[in-house]
């Protein structure tokens, strides 16, 4: 299980930021569609990293939730992703890397419960089938990744025009729930610097106040901040928080808070 980890970590460590989306990310952050190009990738980065994968194909009538498509779900035919036989004791299961769907390595029963169908139907395949249709009766194979990369650009555009778009970069806000801490959850554009105050807090509370970014986009930090506080009464605090966003690309956050001390 921990190597499947680590080539789950490996996989994961390409997702593109998604206002860029330049090769050689993979677009999991679209997962509308390019699910075989995104998996055929998968597999050379797993391959490269002396593993051999295999591939798991679902196909049903699949209503996906996700954070990363406007309308929180994907409606899908079919869907694809490497998998990994993973040894515990005595007993082997094979477990899916799908970083569009989960944040590690899960069992395919797990993988296909979160796709909306109980009646889709699970195929398996070598790593080297590109494509294969619900029956097997028609693969393809791409072993010079040529056709996996003309895939991978078509849904690197497609995630750096919604980025840029009116929907914003993902996740999106519509489609997520506060964590305990959130006080709020924010959008800020591009190299911009905005403001926002909260109310009503016990003046003799300790606080820290951060800012963490929800949209990856790996090279570089993103955001700043700073904190200040205004004693609104003799009981009361309000703080008052400026976000700085120091990218070219409008990022989604959390405003969080930790109590200290009450």
């Amino acid at each position: 299980m921990q190597k499947a980890v680590e080539l789950f970590r490996l996989a994961n460590s390409k997702l593109c930021c998604p206002g860029k989306a330049s090769a050689p990310c993979i677009p999991f952050q679209y997962p509308n569609d390019g699910c075989w190009g995104r998996a055929h990738e998968m597999c050379r980065l797993i391959l490269l990293a002396g593993v051999t994968p295999k591939k798991v194909w679902i196909y049903g009538s699949l209503h996906t939730p996700t954070t990363n498509s406007p309308a929180c779900y994907v409606p899908w035919g079919w869907h694809v992703a490497p998998t990994l036989d993973v040894t515990t004791g005595s007993t082997t299961t094979e477990h899916v890397i799908d970083p569009s769907l989960f944040e590690k390595p899960v069992t395919k029963a797990t993988w296909k419960s979160v796709q909306g169908d109980p009646s889709a139907v699970l195929k398996s395949s070598p790593a080297s089938t590109f494509y294969r249709n619900k029956s097997g009766s028609y693969t393809e194979t791409d072993p010079t990744y040529a056709k996996t990369n003309d895939v991978l650009t078509t849904y690197r555009n497609k995630l750096k025009l919604r980025a840029i778009g009116p929907d914003g970069p993902p996740p999106y806000l519509n489609c997520l729930s506060k964590p305990p801490g959130t006080q709020w959850l924010g959008t800020i554009g591009p190299n911009q610097t905005q403001h926002w105050f909260t109310f009503n807090w016990p003046a003799s509370w300790h606080m820290v106040w951060t800012v963490m970014p929800l949209t990856p986009c790996p090279g570089g930090p993103q955001l700043t901040h700073t904190v200040q506080v205004e004693r609104a009464s003799t009981t009361k605090a309000t703080h008052w928080l400026t976000v700085k966003n120091l990218t070219s690309q409008s990022v989604r956050f959390e405003g969080r808070y930790d109590i200290l001390k009450k």
